[in-house]
């Protein structure tokens, strides 16, 4: 008896602590959204969009913007070529694989930017087009003229900055300026692979491909705010763009942003933001997991010193193995804990890239 009841409390504790956002009241399983019709700019979905979140990678989407502004003034040429420095090639996080010395394009650096979420590559380039303090007040000023006004960036790439951050609202309003004044950005973002130095990288944007109409644009990571991504698809006549910040996981972050797309666009949010419409958890399921329900935690107590005098109670190899099954799963629990962090992919020259857990890295 005693046992049950303690698989009762324990599945009552569990259960807060794996139920995803989506079971709130009509929210996606992300920290924030929102999505727009591109050609009205009308809101098609909100949740949260002035809460502020480190960009991580989508950081770069504003990094290539000022590139694209500069090429188109003369200030710049994609054929530019561009000697790498020992400070890109340092650079840690997501990399396209740059190497101290080399001479690549300004376009070469651009698809590592929009495919590999090269880290390398944005230091690169801010390097090319001014020094990185100055390429970062270029971008700070973009910013202001967007009226992205809950936005300041730190760096060119994302990397972990304090002070550093961004809304859903604001990356919106990047998102549709940027594709409004260099369409043609969508070749790099819609580009499903690159190869450089040796190494085939594929495009960290996983709904190319597997979500109808989807041609970019970015995705993002890094402790702080979770699974990141800006996305566009075209189906007709019309364009949807939906940024999805904070997610769980990649997978949590690309199922809410194809279920929102797919909503969109066939005029159905409400009918899939009902479906996330499931009672919260009851509040005396919440306070036995703080401890402050002194019934269910003595059962707790009971139960467990119960469990543990019978495994030491018994003899032989069927103690020690229930002892080492505990262990087991003990073990398993903590790995499965540091798998949900999904560090980033590692670089094909990692040993010279430092910071790859923390590092604004996509996946």
């Amino acid at each position: 008896m005693r046992r049950v009841l303690f698989l009762l409390v324990l599945l009552c504790l569990i259960g807060p602590k794996t139920a995803f956002p989506a079971k709130q009241s009509g929210k996606l399983a992300v920290k924030s959204a929102l999505v727009t019709e591109y050609g009205t700019g009308k809101t098609l979905y909100s949740q949260d969009a002035d809460r502020r979140i480190p960009p991580a990678s989508l950081t770069k989407v504003m990094t290539m913007y000022i590139v694209f502004d500069l090429v188109a003034s003369g200030q710049a040429s994609f054929a530019d070529r561009i000697k790498i420095s020992r400070r890109a090639d340092a650079t840690g996080g997501s990399s396209m694989g740059l190497r101290t010395g080399e001479v690549v394009t300004l376009d070469e650096l651009m698809r590592g930017m929009a495919v590999a979420s090269g880290n390398d590559a944005c230091v690169a380039v801010a390097e090319h087009l001014g020094g990185v303090p100055r390429f970062v007040d270029m971008m700070n000023r973009k910013a202001r003229e967007l009226g992205m006004t809950n936005t300041t960036f730190k760096n060119p790439n994302g990397l972990p900055a304090p002070g550093q951050f961004t809304t859903a609202r604001d990356l919106t309003k990047l998102a549709v300026s940027y594709l409004r004044r260099h369409p043609q950005a969508l070749r790099y973002h819609s580009t499903t692979e690159i190869n450089h130095n040796g190494a085939v990288r594929g495009n960290t944007n996983r709904l190319l491909g597997s979500c109808d109409g989807v041609d970019g644009i970015k995705t993002g990571y890094v402790d702080a705010s979770g699974y990141n991504i800006i996305a566009t698809a075209k189906r007709g006549d019309s364009r949807v763009i939906a940024v999805v910040l904070g997610g769980r996981t990649k997978q949590v972050r690309n199922r809410e942003a194809t279920r929102i797309l797919d909503a969109s666009f066939s005029g159905a949010v409400d009918s899939m933001v009902a479906a996330c419409d499931v009672p919260e958890p009851a509040p005396a399921k919440m306070t036995a997991k703080r401890g402050k329900s002194n019934r269910q935690a003595k059962a707790l107590r009971v139960a467990e010193s119960d469990r543990r005098s019978k495994v030491s109670a018994r003899s032989g190899a069927s103690g020690r193995f229930d002892a080492r099954n505990a262990s087991i799963k003990s073990s398993r629990v903590k790995s499965a804990k540091a798998d949900k962090a999904d560090a980033p992919r590692k670089a094909s020259r990692s040993q010279k890239k430092p910071h790859k857990k923390s590092g604004a890295s996509d996946r």
